[in-house]
């Protein structure tokens, strides 16, 4: 499914709690050669066991901007891919209907 969000930040309540989609740099410990990489995530904001957790939105990208115009003009999300009582299923099906988010493949 093609999505796009209507503005950034946004903001969005999935069954596991409050999120809001960021775009940060994509540096892993173990990966050096993702310093200088952006992504956008889905990351949950409110208090409890998964503050700040992230789900990863985008691929890697080299320019904040380049992944914020992707984000704003459609991406690609999949929650079929995942398994149906998982966290990345629900916050990706609760994204994909988010007041505001426009379906790109209607």
């Amino acid at each position: 499914m093609d999505i796009r969000l209507p503005q950034m930040p946004f903001k969005f309540q999935t069954p596991d709690g409050l999120m809001e989609v960021t775009v940060r740099s994509g540096h892993k410990q173990d990966k050096p050669e993702t310093r200088q990489l952006f992504a956008a995530a889905a990351a949950f904001i409110g208090h409890g066991p998964r503050a700040l957790e992230r789900i990863q939105l985008t691929p890697n990208a080299k320019t904040h901007g380049e992944v914020m115009k992707t984000l704003v003009t459609g991406f690609k999300v999949n929650p079929a891919a995942h398994d149906k009582d998982s966290v990345n299923y629900r916050v990706l099906h609760a994204l994909c209907t988010a007041q505001g988010v426009v379906d790109l493949d209607n």
